[in-house]
């Protein structure tokens, strides 16, 4: 999928931070602050709420959208680690997430440096196919990595922490993003996906 359309075109709003961390909010109010940015048919993204608090539900059927934040480049100086709870309910079957025609993520979030020029990008991704740990290139992008943080196949719901500070050092020798995005995309292999997010912040430790 051509994440780098996507960027070129997002202007993003921020949201409540504190000192600790810094939480993307799911809630009416917080929906209001998310941009929505992609091509073609759109994911359809709704938010509800349970016992544990808002969540965001992410529909693709052969499409590419993402919903996005802009924030402080020196965020991660003070809150390097990502933590990210999501769910799959409907996953992809026999892709191949390594290629142009199965590049497609039922969950994910990205950060990175998005511009027009030069964007540094990195995905963190589910994947049924492919080991946690597992990066590679975009094979559409060169600027944009894949990085596998699930491989959870329970349907239930579970967390990950990143430092992505470290892992953007890594992959594009930047200690930076100045965007978070959610990005549940099927445009290429045309199927039907539903994910669940909640609880996306960054934190200190």
């Amino acid at each position: 999928m051509r994440f780098f359309a996507y960027f070129l075109s997002v202007l993003f709003i921020f949201t409540t931070v504190n000192s600790k961390e810094f939480r993307i909010d799911f809630s009416d109010e917080g929906m209001k602050l998310l941009k929505k940015r992609g091509f073609g048919k759109k994911t359809n993204y709704s938010n509800g709420k349970d016992d544990k608090g808002w969540y965001l539900k992410a529909e693709a059927d052969g499409t590419a959208t993402g919903l996005g934040m802009e924030i402080d480049k020196e965020l991660l100086n003070e809150m390097p680690f990502l933590n990210i709870t999501f769910k799959i309910e409907k996953d992809f079957t026999n892709i191949d997430q390594k290629t142009k025609d199965g590049h497609d993520w039922a969950a994910r979030i990205m950060v990175g440096h998005g511009k027009k020029i030069g964007a540094k990008l990195v995905s963190l991704a589910h994947s049924s196919f492919l080991e946690e740990g597992f990066l590679q290139q975009s094979p559409w992008t060169k600027g944009s990595r894949d990085y596998v943080i699930s491989s959870d196949k329970s349907g239930e719901w579970h967390s990950r922490k990143v430092n992505v500070k470290e892992l953007l050092e890594k992959t594009h020798g930047i200690s930076f993003t100045n965007f978070i995005a959610i990005f549940s995309d099927s445009n290429n292999s045309k199927q039907k996906i539903i994910a669940y997010y909640r609880d996306i912040y960054f934190s200190s430790e």
